[in-house]
């Protein structure tokens, strides 16, 4: 039996071409199964956008306002520890030559426990539910709380003693070394080792951001693709099937998901780079950087040990070789060697300080602040080697080395400033771009859907 012949009405489609007959594949069933087809591929379209969206929005949480964070109070708390160690050593050094000096050190002792601890607390805190991270914040209190009675105990001795600078008794320098020792060979590690596990959850979350971005980006340039032809390919059906050439519904669909394909490509694109330059050219550098300010500062605490203890001096002598190695690698057998290759490597002014390995080469950019860190390196290891020359008195030598430390420390944040500011500014942008886009992708769902039915409707309506 013969379909019944229909005329579609011009006034239910403006854009409708009047036909003679309805084509024989034009049915309820197949016009839906069409149109569902097409809203799937729409939905998942805009799904692979919400997870890719949703994983980038993760990784932004982790590195900016969670491990990110966490970084930065364990970096400050490895050098207020060594910072507090470095002004013990100096009281124990200066005696009673040098009231003001004395004083300046004691007061910054007090200033450093308090802003231990600040960052404890603070690591406790950040670290969650994370049972490995708050264990070892709690060995780190429980340490420091037998660092600041041995401490306490060295300086109640010197008070006691009342010795000139450079004279510290032996039971003094004996009660120091156990403050010292636990201090360099536990305090420190522990702490170090917090900066360097949250460092590698920011690494992960970041890892895993940039894999499912990756694949968010290819699901949605397919899905984007299928739902682009189920909806061509519905229009294909509705104008052999009933004579419609375009259907103003189905137009307004096809342009919504290609500007939410284009939209949502360009998002990630930009999201991913966002991230990328926020991990690596901010937050990387930046941790690099605050390392090397915490290992500089354990650096200056060896100096300070160096006068102190002279029965140590060739050991004191050797881990600052070792930590100078650590911030910016030469090949080099002794200090002098050290200097001498330094010098050399940096004697030749380029884009950048030329990097041989290093915390400080990792955080090495091409602007002036890093050639004014980098010279007050080479500036500091310059008075390093005046300082073991001898000339003057101990507190003497001892300014001269805090003078240097000081400039190369405040060079230091400068050049650690620029990277933060990177940092920042890409978490800022990421999270913005991707609350603005995601916002909207519930209501994109829901107007495809409305402008998919809604173009149908009037065909399922002629077969009543």
């Amino acid at each position: 039996m013969s379909l019944p012949r229909t005329v579609p009405r011009l006034e239910d489609d403006p854009l409708a071409l009047r036909l003679d007959l309805v084509h024989p594949t034009a049915s309820p069933p197949r016009l839906l199964v069409r149109a569902v087809a097409a809203v799937l591929a729409l939905a998942a379209m805009l799904t692979a956008l919400a997870v890719a969206a949703a994983a980038a929005n993760d990784a932004l949480d982790v590195i900016g306002h969670e491990a990110g964070p966490q970084v930065v109070a364990t970096t400050d708390l490895y050098f207020a520890l060594s910072d507090a160690d470095a002004q013990v050593a100096t009281l124990l050094l200066l005696g009673t030559s040098d009231p003001d000096a004395a004083g300046a050190a004691e007061a910054r002792y007090a200033q450093r426990r308090g802003e231990i601890a600040a960052a404890l607390l603070e690591a406790h805190r950040l670290a969650g539910d994370d049972d490995a991270q708050r264990t070892t914040i709690e060995t780190v209190m429980a340490r420091y709380g037998e660092y600041e009675q041995l401490a306490a105990e060295a300086l109640l001795l010197a008070q006691q003693a009342a010795y000139p600078q450079g004279e510290a008794p032996p039971e003094v320098v004996a009660a120091y070394r156990e403050a010292g020792d636990l201090m360099s060979g536990q305090l420190l590690p522990l702490s170090y080792n917090l900066t360097l596990e949250n460092a590698t959850t920011v690494r992960e979350a970041y890892d895993r951001a940039e894999d499912r971005i990756d694949a968010g980006l290819l699901i949605v340039a397919v899905a984007g693709l299928i739902a682009l032809a189920a909806l061509v390919w519905l229009q294909i059906h509705l104008a052999r099937g009933f004579g419609r050439v375009f259907n103003p519904s189905l137009l307004v669909a096809t342009a919504v998901c290609l500007l939410y394909l284009g939209t949502g490509l360009a998002v990630l694109d930009a999201e991913q780079t966002a991230q990328e330059t926020a991990k690596v050219d901010g937050f990387d550098s930046a941790l690099s950087l605050a390392r090397a300010n915490a290992v500089s500062n354990a650096l200056y605490v060896d100096q300070v040990r160096y006068l102190l203890d002279d029965e140590r001096a060739a050991i004191y002598e050797q881990t600052l070789f070792d930590k100078a190695q650590a911030l910016h690698y030469e090949e080099a057998d002794n200090l002098d060697q050290y200097r001498e290759r330094l010098a050399a490597s940096w004697s030749l002014r380029s884009t950048t300080p030329p990097s041989t390995g290093g915390l400080l080469s990792d955080g090495f950019t091409a602007s002036d602040a890093t050639w004014t860190a980098a010279d007050a390196y080479r500036a500091l290891m310059d008075a390093d080697a005046a300082m073991r020359i001898g000339v003057g008195t101990d507190a003497e030598r001892l300014a001269s080395v805090r003078e240097a430390y000081d400039a190369y420390d405040t060079a230091l944040d400068a050049l650690a400033d620029e990277h933060l500011a990177v940092f920042r500014t890409g978490i800022d942008e990421g999270e913005k771009a991707i609350a603005d886009f995601g916002f909207l992708l519930p209501a994109a769902m829901v107007s495809l859907a409305a402008f998919t039915f809604t173009g149908i409707a009037p065909r399922l309506r002629e077969f009543r």
